[in-house]
């Protein structure tokens, strides 16, 4: 996301023109004084200025509404409950009532002076003896007598200061002064704002207010959306694109016409802004806080208003981000967050999803980029930021842009990403009316990346703010052209006042390559050309020849519009009259959150807890720990594995520990702990120790059964090793307790657990991986994959290669990766008196009950059939082959064809 304090931004305070990775909905009629967010960038004279990846925004700089960690909103709005302000309205506006109590004090003391109050209750004592009715609104004068010199005007509704001034002698009509000179009209109540001037007066703001009709505001829970369908079917051509583009001379000068909006419109949204620009920040901020209906909500559970902006966003959707059709069971959702810091976005998807989704981050790298460490609601680990070749992370840079695909399309197996995301934004202070001209280049860019790596049925959202500009308009139509349908949505979690909507595309169509190649040369061609500026992608000829587009980009400037509008006037009657109040703000917090299913809870960090005292809370009986598998001999193999069908297999590194028993126990296989990135933990000798061996990460809340090995590359002195975790079985990943599920299932979810994982290449993060699983049977052995590879000193030893060579290795044949083998451990994943058998008639597997003599084939398998975790661990077998010179791989073999017939298939279940 992108960041600043613009005309058009909603969340920061900047001092050069910057493009970030934070989010902001803030806006030059409501800036604020925080801190800067924006990600700095390579200088460029295009402008002038820097650019550096943030949000553009149209309200001024909330932090809490931008990318970036909510203490400094708390820090700036002298909040000191933020759990109050977040769950009902409050009306915080200082009263001073210590000067009322003395204001009231000195009245009461003139009135007592000034009047004779005890013949006033002399005579009203007398009427009431005498049965007579005071009317207590009328004056006496200084003998207890009906004063008949009052004007009658004052007369019933005149109060003690009225009638104080008329017994001292005043008329009604004249002065004050000794011959009735002086002013007739009452003197002005003080209508100082906070800390300005004495005197000052903000040209036009209290028109502005007075214009403001709250009947015309329309507070809702669910906002209007209206889609549009691209009735074409054929993509621009290479020709067509060239015939439409036009250059021109760079100007930096707004438009005094727009042909995508009403001319009233663009100039009341103008008007509107123009009086806010010069007004006192606090007090800005303050107006905003208690005018804007959804205010409170701000940042929920998560880092940032972006955060809550996003699951807005995907439920307007119905999910499609978060739930894009179709998705298999074991499939990862792939996502990409560009210009993306601190990552409210990816935090929002991660919670939703956990690590079942996998992202990838290009942002900006700075002090100010991906904040993993406060994503508190999801799952950081499976979320991998890249910043380039060149370590920058400037989207503009078509390197990095190259990079970016690369990465994503070795993850994605060739596919892409299911939908990106992005929230770019420029820093344009001082240059409000330039916004959309100054914002081209990173429009444009967001989309070419989409058209990049987004895979075809894929979605993407990407916050603009005007589409007034002929470049902006043709930008939009490209990308109208390029998806299904599109969207230009205004969220009610972006601040009214401000001009920000996001463009959102669903399903990406085949055949985008011309577009996006043409994208490619436009940008290259602003990098390079300082003095020339593409003035527009497409030709006002054939955007007028779209009807359809033309009069729905037109219908939804005017209609938000004129929404901004209403908000900048609001804005301006709360910034005059302090004591206004929006009284709907914790009603539409409750219902908002609500309905997006977001928990109306405040944002806690997690509690630092001891892995044993976590894994307590999680799992009730934790003797598991101080089991071990048995040890399979040549004696016990007929009583051990009476059924072979019961059992599956892995080929392993662990092995018997030897002299040096430290180094043997950090590398076989025991239990993982994962609290959190780096905070893994290993099971050894009854406590848990913190892994330093080998640099991984794991989620918070995983137990895993795993083993560290040395993966091994080519031979002899070519020979290349590094550590990596290998995972055996899983009791809870990432919070999500597999335990019950059947034994391939859990590899086929711990395997998808792994794909998540995964790092980029370049990472100097271990390789997580799951070991590959075989069912025991008559094949077994062929299976095992067992060959002999030279070590370092030219000698020998049996080592198992993978299967499957791994996408971030070589395809060569030496650089397939592999690990010496010291072991085969067996997993039973049926549960006795279950057994499972082989049909011989069908050929398939079926689970048979021998005290009821039930039968079910395997794809009815009961649940009591199935071995969870437990009994799987505590049934576990170790065979230490092949040092086990008396249970020899062809004693195994033999055993095992013995009992399994030979079948053209090979039973997996």
């Amino acid at each position: 996301m992108y960041y600043s304090n613009i005309s058009d931004s909603d969340e920061s305070d900047y001092e050069d023109e910057s493009y970030s990775n934070q989010d902001n909905d803030g806006s030059i009629e409501e800036k604020e004084a925080y801190p800067s967010f924006s990600n700095s960038r390579l200088s460029t004279e295009k402008c002038g200025k820097k650019r550096t990846h943030t949000d553009l925004t149209d309200e001024a700089s909330d932090p809490n509404d931008s990318d970036c960690n909510e203490d400094y909103y708390d820090e700036n709005f002298d909040e000191k409950d933020d759990t109050n302000i977040q769950n009902k309205c409050i009306d915080d506006i200082p009263l001073n009532s210590n000067d009322e109590i003395e204001e009231s004090g000195t009245m009461r003391k003139i009135y007592e002076d000034s009047y004779n109050y005890d013949n006033i209750q002399n005579h009203k004592a007398k009427k009431e003896a005498n049965g007579n009715i005071i009317d207590e609104e009328k004056d006496y004068d200084t003998k207890g007598q009906l004063s008949k010199q009052e004007p009658k005007s004052l007369l019933g509704t005149q109060n003690k200061v009225q009638r104080m001034m008329l017994k001292m002698g005043y008329k009604e009509g004249h002065g004050l002064g000794k011959n009735k000179q002086g002013r007739l009209e009452p003197v002005q109540a003080f209508e100082q704002h906070g800390r300005r001037g004495l005197g000052l007066h903000v040209l036009g703001i209290k028109a502005s207010g007075h214009k403001w009709n709250p009947a015309e505001e329309e507070i809702k829970v669910i906002e209007d959306m209206k889609w549009i369908r691209n009735p074409k079917a054929a993509l621009p051509t290479s020709e067509e694109l060239q015939h439409w583009l036009q250059k021109g001379p760079k100007k930096l000068v707004a438009e005094t016409k727009s042909y995508f909006c009403d001319d009233d419109i663009d100039s009341d949204v103008l008007s509107a802004k123009t009086v806010l620009e010069d007004l006192n920040e606090d007090e800005m901020r303050r107006a905003r806080k208690h005018s804007n209906p959804y205010e409170t909500i701000r940042g929920a559970i998560f880092l940032n208003r972006a955060a809550v902006k996003m699951a807005n966003i995907d439920k307007a959707c119905n999910f499609m981000f978060t739930n894009p059709k179709p998705l298999g069971n074991n499939e990862l959702l792939y996502f990409a967050d560009v210009c993306a810091g601190p990552g409210g976005f990816s935090e929002y998807v991660l919670w939703k999803k956990k690590w079942h989704a996998k992202g990838f981050g290009l942002t900006l790298k700075n002090d100010k980029d991906f904040k993993l460490d406060d994503f508190y609601a999801g799952p950081c680990e499976t979320f991998h930021p890249y910043y380039g070749p060149k370590e920058n992370g400037d989207v503009y840079d078509p390197s990095n842009q190259e990079g970016f695909k690369d990465i994503i399309m070795t993850h994605t197996h060739g596919k892409g990403v299911h939908f990106m995301m992005a929230d770019g934004g420029f820093s344009v202070v001082n240059q409000e009316t330039l916004q959309e001209i100054l914002s081209k280049q990173l429009y444009l860019c967001q989309c070419l990346v989409a058209l990049m790596i987004v895979r075809v049925g894929g979605h993407f959202v990407t916050k603009l703010f005007d589409l007034f500009t002929p470049f902006s308009a043709s930008l939009v139509y490209l990308m109208y052209r390029c998806f299904e349908e599109v969207c230009i949505f205004k969220p009610n979690s972006s601040r009214p006042a401000n001009s920000e909507r996001y463009l959102i595309c669903k399903g990406k169509r085949s055949g985008t390559e011309g577009v996006l190649q043409h994208l490619k040369q436009v940008n290259e061609f602003l990098l390079k050309d300082e003095k020339n500026d593409v003035l527009q992608l497409v030709s006002f000829e054939e955007l007028e020849a779209e009807k359809q587009f033309l009069q729905y980009l037109r219908e939804s400037n005017n209609s938000l519009g004129k929404k901004q509008v209403i908000a900048l006037r609001k804005l301006a009657a709360f910034y005059e009259n302090t004591t206004l109040v929006e009284k709907q703000q914790a009603t539409m917090r409750k219902e908002c959150l609500k309905h997006w299913e977001v928990p109306d809870q405040s944002r806690t960090m997690p509690r630092h807890i001891s892995p044993q005292e976590r894994l307590k809370q999680l799992l009730k009986n934790t003797d598991f720990l101080c089991s071990h598998p048995a040890k399979l001999t040549k004696n016990n193999i007929d009583s051990v594995i009476k059924n072979p069908y019961d059992w599956f297999c892995m080929p392993c590194s662990t092995g018997l520990c030897n002299q040096d028993r430290t180094t043997e126990e950090k590398q076989n296989a025991t239990f993982y702990m994962g609290m959190g990135r780096s905070q893994v933990y290993r099971y050894v000798r009854g406590s848990w120790v913190l892994v330093d061996d080998i640099k991984i990460e794991l989620p918070r809340d995983t137990l895993l059964y795993a083993e560290v090995v040395y993966e091994r590359t080519k031979e002899s002195k070519y020979q290349r090793k590094v550590f990596a975790l290998h995972i055996l079985d899983a009791v809870i990943l990432g919070s999500e307790n597999i335990s019950e599920r059947y034994l391939r299932d859990r590899h086929e979810l711990t395997k998808k657990f792994c794909e998540a994982l995964w790092k980029p290449v370049g990472s100097n993060y271990a390789r997580i991986r799951v070991k590959e699983l075989f069912s025991v049977n008559f094949n077994i052995c062929e299976k095992l994959q067992v060959t002999k590879r030279l070590m370092k000193n030219n000698h020998p030893a049996l080592v198992y290669e993978f299967l499957e060579t791994p996408l971030d290795c070589n395809n060569s044949d030496n650089d397939k990766p592999y690990f010496t083998l010291n072991s085969i451990i067996f997993l039973k994943s049926i549960a006795s008196p279950w057994s499972r058998f082989l049909s011989k008639k069908y050929s398939v597997t079926f689970v048979y009950h021998f005290e009821t003599s039930e039968a079910k084939y395997d794809t009815e398998r009961p649940n009591s059939a199935v071995a969870n975790f437990f009994d799987s661990f505590k049934n576990s077998v170790i065979w230490y082959w092949p040092n086990d010179d008396s249970l020899t791989m062809e004693y195994f073999a033999t055993f095992i064809k013995k009992i399994c017939p030979t079948h053209n298939r090979t039973v997996e279940y």
